[in-house]
């Protein structure tokens, strides 16, 4: 049994366990409230400029453990709104996300895994409880204050899935919680990088 990671909006743990709900070997590790409402230790504010926001509703310590989940399918055309996360299911045996080169020596690697073997789509968070979809990008001065461990929930075809998400600092209450969506973001949709901090919900500087 896995205990549900959220906590409730006065800062308790989720008492609830977690269930098999696909037949994966592990499930998104929220209980069946908190994965459609979503952890009460985070809320999904408006930004203003840029739409919605995700903060903290109290101050998070540093390693606090999130989940980005979603349905599984396909990536859309970057001319549509797109929060989706690539997916690279475990093992559903080992558990884990990442598949050993039969051949390493041959391909160079030094005998590391390759996780880019095991991409299986998307996990879209449309109409789910997935809070850090709200989640901002850094802008040019500013830093991300979680990040992605590459650790993986769901199973290969399934229907959902779970990315872990880890606070790496201190997230002190009503700052907004981003992460680094990558280079390649912002050029495929023609879109400027911008500061998302405000001075109601500031985000961490360089």
């Amino acid at each position: 049994t896995w205990k549900c990671w959220a906590h409730s909006i006065h800062g308790h743990r989720c008492t609830s366990f977690v269930k098999i709900r696909n037949g994966e070997p592990i499930p998104v590790p929220y209980c069946d409230k908190h994965l459609l409402n979503g952890d009460g230790a985070l809320k999904v504010v408006n930004h203003g400029l840029l739409g919605k926001c995700l903060i903290a509703r109290y101050t998070l310590p540093s390693k606090y453990r999130l989940v980005y989940h979603g349905y599984r399918g396909k990536c859309h055309n970057c001319d549509k709104e797109d929060r989706a996360i690539s997916f690279y299911p475990p093992n559903s045996k080992t558990g884990k996300n990442t598949k050993t080169d039969p051949n390493p020596n041959m391909n160079g690697n030094n005998n590391k895994t390759n996780i880019t073997t095991n991409y299986n789509g998307v996990l879209n968070p449309d109409g789910t409880g997935c809070m850090i979809q709200f989640s901002s990008c850094p802008g040019p001065t500013e830093r991300q204050n979680m990040r992605s461990t590459f650790n993986y929930w769901g199973k290969r075809n399934g229907n959902y899935g779970g990315l872990e998400f880890k606070t790496i600092e201190v997230i002190p209450q009503n700052a907004q919680l981003c992460f680094w969506y990558g280079p390649g973001w912002w050029s495929a949709r023609g879109v400027k990088r911008l500061d998302v901090g405000t001075v109601k919900h500031p985000a961490p500087l360089r």
